[in-house]
């Protein structure tokens, strides 16, 4: 009987040392991707993500944020879920609505970001304009003037005016005009478009640039002020409105009350 048992534990042995050198020696086959794939081209073709992507690329740069866009994202997706994670404690469709309001308020404020950084530069514009009529009365080029005036103002639009004209200088790149004229398509300032044309027709045909410069900043001088108008009277009726309903109600009640008094009783 011992016999047996020895036969039995070396047999056991045996077996146990070869499974262990075949798991030692077996190579685990490569995990199989292609539903992971399919579902990823999926959603590729359901949604741009490229095109997504590039957009919150562009509306990042024109509104001047220094932040990446998966980071922008993923605080914006983050906000988002708080708000529905809030809604989701009354309903599901509170939730929702709380996810939805999350993101549009993103794009709102990102829009935001980029009107008013588009209206900064348009307001910077119209004393950059102002002094660059100066400099070309004193006689020169309208490059160099426009680069003295560059380095003397310190704001956002002379400096990348300023990169701009050194970038042109480099051997065989594009013109400065050309390079104006991406800039005011990508930021939407049609008076830059104006400004690269004047430039244009001043180097190719020899006409004087000063008197389209200040045609140019006087347009814009007087929509400045229209636009000016416009904000004042929408503040004046914003502030005239509530007052009318918080002082001028009141009052009359006050005045009308002795009145109304005496009606009553007389018809009484």
């Amino acid at each position: 009987m011992p016999d047996l048992w020895i036969v039995v534990a070396s047999i056991g042995a045996g077996a146990f040392c070869s499974g262990a050198v075949l798991v030692a020696a077996h190579e685990p086959a490569a995990p199989d991707l292609t539903w992971l794939k399919q579902q990823q081209n999926k959603i590729s073709a359901a949604v741009p993500v490229g095109l997504v992507r590039r957009r919150l690329a562009r509306d990042l740069e024109l509104a001047g944020w220094q932040e990446t866009r998966e980071r922008v994202a993923v605080l914006a997706i983050a906000f988002a879920l708080c708000l529905g994670a809030l809604g989701a404690a009354v309903s599901g469709i509170v939730a929702m609505c709380g996810f939805l309001s999350g993101c549009v308020a993103f794009a709102v404020t990102l829009n935001a970001a980029v009107e008013k950084r588009r209206r900064r530069m348009s307001g910077e514009l119209v004393p950059l304009l102002e002094l660059f009529t100066l400099e070309l009365s004193g006689g020169g080029s309208a490059l160099a003037a426009l680069g003295s005036v560059c380095v003397q103002v310190e704001s956002e639009l002379a400096i990348d005016l300023r990169r701009m004209l050194i970038a042109s200088q480099v051997v065989g790149s594009a013109s400065f005009e050309a390079r104006l004229i991406d800039y005011a398509d990508q930021h939407e300032i049609a008076a830059l478009s104006s400004l690269a044309t004047i430039l244009a027709a001043s180097r190719d045909y020899g006409t004087a640039a000063s008197q389209g410069v200040r045609a140019l900043a006087t347009d814009l001088r007087r929509a400045q002020r229209r636009e000016l108008i416009a904000q004042s009277r929408r503040a004046l009726n914003h502030v005239l409105l509530p007052a009318a309903v918080a002082v001028l109600l009141p009052f009359l009640g006050v005045l009308m009350f002795p009145a109304v008094s005496v009606l009553q009783r007389s018809l009484r």
